[in-house]
């Protein structure tokens, strides 16, 4: 019995400890006055290293310094990459990570998510001279994905008779699509409009498919632990989509008042798993 009792006392006690910790990181962001926000600054126009500032600038940078000012405190963006930022927030080096980091469960085993800022569609790209014209054209074709990327399981999902070439970087599959060594690559739609835009008069044009691999949310990632500060960021969140500023701040990057001229397809604040539970 007096060994039941410890366990339990210490149960009780790792509980208390945990909820402290989790209010302590929220408390520790405002007393130091700053939300350091770990961002990408080569994925435009998401994230990128402003050519006259030298400062990081974009849809996420700026919605990262719209929660700042949420919460009462200034914003400090930390260039972090998709390969490190994990370990960057992890590791304490960050507070919150606002670098197009999607839901999944073995990520959410790691860290607390907040629901969606973004969501983007992931279509089929090939050369506008290409013969394909639907998905199901790209069958027994050679398709080029980044080597890891989770598009390789749905593509031999949506396609199981394609022939998946892995590349190590976007920039090679993109090559190998200009060479011919595949028949087409998938991008999210700001990259592979990105791409095209700067890709340069003497590049062979681009065409993206019209249906859908699939629609991927982001949002912000804490250090696991973190409710008050995913309590605050779904406020912050939800009121972007009832008060009009989500609506501007997509325009402005994303939508009608950019070169995308992209339509927003989802809720600010919406739970990240409800995209692949319903």
């Amino acid at each position: 019995m007096k060994l039941v009792r410890l366990m339990t006392l210490a149960a009780i006690g790792a509980a208390l400890l945990s909820n402290v910790a989790a209010a302590e990181q929220l408390d520790d962001i405002k007393k130091a006055g700053v939300l350091n926000c770990g961002v990408l600054t080569n994925s435009p126009p998401l994230g990128f290293q402003d050519p006259k500032t030298r400062e990081p600038n974009g849809y996420e940078i700026e919605i990262c310094g719209m929660f700042a000012k949420y919460l009462g405190v200034s914003a400090k963006m930390t260039a972090v990459s998709p390969q490190t930022r994990m370990a960057e927030l992890t590791q304490g080096r960050v507070d919150i990570l606002s670098s197009l980091l999607s839901y999944s469960k073995e990520r959410a085993e790691q860290v607390d998510f907040s629901g969606a800022y973004i969501a983007e569609d992931f279509n089929f790209v090939v050369l506008d001279q290409s013969d394909i014209k639907t998905v199901a054209d790209l069958s027994s074709q050679r398709i080029g994905l980044v080597k890891g990327s989770v598009l390789i399981p749905l593509t031999e999902k949506r396609l199981p008779d394609a022939r998946i070439l892995s590349f190590e970087t976007s920039a090679a599959s993109f090559l190998a699509l200009q060479q011919g060594k595949v028949k087409a690559t998938v991008y999210r739609f700001s990259e592979g409009k990105a791409v095209q835009r700067n890709a340069g008069a003497e590049i062979k044009g681009l065409r993206f498919l019209d249906e859908p691999l699939l629609s991927m949310p982001s949002g912000f990632g804490f250090r696991k632990g973190s409710p008050e500060l995913v309590k605050q960021s779904n406020a912050f969140l939800a009121e972007l989509e009832t008060n009009g500023e989500g609506q501007k701040l997509y325009d402005k990057w994303l939508g009608k008042d950019s070169e995308l001229k992209a339509t927003r397809k989802f809720e600010f604040g919406k739970p990240q798993e409800t995209w692949f539970t319903n």
